[in-house]
């Protein structure tokens, strides 16, 4: 479902950015200037919105690792867009049915479940699972549907999912890795299915304690994700029963305020100067990522946070 509406806005995307370019042309523009105008106009979409996340972010947020200067705050506006750009434009739309690796059956191996945030569906890992995962980790990737259903709808499909990958794998538990909203359906998935296939989640950029911009979007699940909410406060009334450890960035532009990433009884990793979507796509939370899934797990899991610093 997700693929098709992309597809179908990626195509009037391209249909406007023409016409824009042919009506430039029309009114004596250089056909140069004007077939650049339409060129940029896709980007630009995704660009301006995002610089409103983005000042938004830094009015509420003003804490003192938040703040950057113009050039830092440039590169990751423009980093940010252009991978908004490639999920919602090109990845998504059109790369949705990419190859899944093959499973080894291989209990000594790493078996990881890739899960995805609100308003995407698997390709939104592709750039990781072609390039940067290692080759010796089972892998797999879902997506979740309905897109705007509420987020305890989404158990059943992880509860098949985490089912699948340990048929497949020979693996006693897998680890899940979880982007934005898909820490929360983890979550669900955790009190509805239990415990005991699942060693240790991975959360990235995922709003725990809720986000000021989830009460602009569609969904029933976004009213679950709304800052202080019901639900997010229910979820936070017990700790987890397996090894969390949140990533988060000091400069999420969807998460807002930033501390939302982080749950009070996970280890917590920072980082800095990446947006809410370029952080599924960074060569330096993909390394934390393999550091973090690859050690022993713990004997008993700490009831307090710890807090490891990652700078850009």
């Amino acid at each position: 479902m997700l693929g098709r509406i992309l597809r179908i806005s990626s195509l009037l995307t391209i249909a406007l950015a023409t016409v824009l370019a042919v009506w430039f042309v029309d009114l004596g523009l250089s056909p140069w200037i004007a077939i650049a105008i339409g060129l940029l106009l896709p980007f630009v979409i995704h660009a301006l919105p995002l610089g409103v996340e983005f000042i938004t972010g830094a009015l509420i947020d003003r804490r003192p690792v938040a703040r950057l200067g113009v050039i830092d705050a440039l590169r990751l506006w423009l980093v940010e867009s252009w991978r908004s750009f490639v999920v919602f434009n090109i990845d998504q739309p059109w790369r949705a049915n990419f190859a899944e690796r093959p499973i080894v059956n291989d209990a000594a191996r790493p078996a990881v479940l890739l899960v995805h945030g609100y308003m995407c569906n698997r390709a939104s890992w592709r750039h990781w699972v072609r390039e940067g995962l290692p080759a010796d980790w089972n892998v797999a990737t879902i997506s979740l549907e309905p897109v705007y259903a509420p987020v305890e709808e989404y158990a059943e499909a992880l509860h098949r999912a985490v089912g699948k990958l340990r048929a497949d794998s020979g693996t006693e538990r897998v680890t899940l890795v979880c982007h934005s909203m898909g820490g929360l359906a983890a979550r669900a998935y955790l009190r509805m299915k239990g415990h005991d296939a699942v060693a240790r989640v991975i959360t990235i950029c995922t709003p725990h304690h809720g986000t000021v911009f989830a009460r602009f979007a569609h969904g029933e699940n976004t009213r679950q994700m709304r800052r202080a909410c019901d639900y997010v406060r229910r979820l936070a009334e017990s700790n987890e029963p397996v090894e969390f450890i949140c990533f988060a960035t000091q400069h999420d532009n969807l998460v807002v305020p930033r501390d939302s990433q982080v749950l009070a009884c996970a280890e917590a990793v920072w980082f800095e100067k990446i947006g809410h979507l370029a952080m599924a796509a960074s060569d330096e939370v993909l390394a934390k990522l393999v550091e973090v899934v690859e050690r022993p797990l713990p004997v008993v899991i700490p009831a307090r946070a710890h807090i490891h610093a990652v700078s850009a």
